[in-house]
């Protein structure tokens, strides 16, 4: 694979774990929030990922930012709704990487560099999943060592 293969590869990778911790939480892991906070529950945490990518999207498209209005934390979407949601941002933002890689596209901020924009993104989102995977720990949901090692991170090291 060349270098923007390879890149658009982690950034699909990355994508697909998320979307794996999220195929994989406990049924009532969406509601817990890390002990003490009042900061996110487990579903405000991906949906405010799924927030994010589709601000940066239209900002990247428009240069303008995204009017969203705020979270209800009370209603926020089932899990079947945030999946689709990553899944189609994760989509979109790989297809604008690929464009981007070929200057057929412009990446606004981030030195104009698309692959620094991707670190930003994998970075970001990775912090969120710590997050949520503290919430769940700190809830007595704890995930199997088949889903917490080797899905969330043997999938770096050894998937294909």
């Amino acid at each position: 694979m060349n270098l923007e293969e390879q890149l658009l590869a982690a950034w699909r990778r990355h994508n697909e774990i998320l979307l794996y911790l999220l195929d994989h939480l406990p049924p009532e892991g969406l509601t817990a929030v890390p002990y003490g906070s009042r900061g996110r529950s487990v579903a405000g945490q991906f949906a405010h990922l799924e927030r994010v990518r589709a601000g940066w999207l239209e900002y990247h498209a428009t240069g303008k930012r995204r009017k969203q209005p705020r979270t209800d934390k009370e209603n926020l979407p089932p899990a079947g709704v945030l999946r689709k949601g990553l899944a189609q941002t994760g989509a979109q933002i790989e297809e604008l990487l690929d464009r981007a890689f070929r200057g057929q596209a412009k990446i606004r901020m981030f030195g104009r560099q698309p692959v620094r924009w991707m670190a930003y993104l994998i970075a970001h989102e990775s912090h969120h999943r710590g997050q949520i995977l503290l919430a769940l720990k700190q809830a007595g949901l704890r995930l199997p060592e088949k889903i917490a090692v080797q899905g969330l991170w043997g999938k770096w090291i050894y998937g294909a």
